[in-house]
């Protein structure tokens, strides 16, 4: 699957809640001097709509200001279930 068709996409948990959108991928090389990529770590948000609008950094700030916390999480890719890449799950 492509990387960027990942980005944004809502992942639930294993009962159908909302975890949160795919806000970032930590990707690194698959071994030294590699070509290939390797996916390790997801990261979720639950910005929701002022991510979108204003961007993180700036979204981070009006949360903060607010006394909103900025709700992220980081999630191995292991714990991805990508069996229906349209509506990714967690595993667990």
């Amino acid at each position: 699957m492509r990387a960027d068709l990942l980005v944004g996409r809502v992942v639930l948990d294993a009962a159908g809640a909302k975890v949160g959108r795919v806000r970032e991928l930590l990707v690194e090389l698959a071994a030294p001097g590699a070509r290939e990529y390797v996916v390790r770590e997801v990261e979720l948000s639950t910005g929701g709509v002022l991510d979108r609008v204003l961007g993180p950094q700036l979204a981070a700030i009006v949360r903060r200001r607010l006394g909103r916390p900025t709700n992220r999480r980081r999630v191995r890719w292991d714990e991805i279930d990508l069996t229906n890449p349209q509506a990714p799950r967690l595993r667990r």
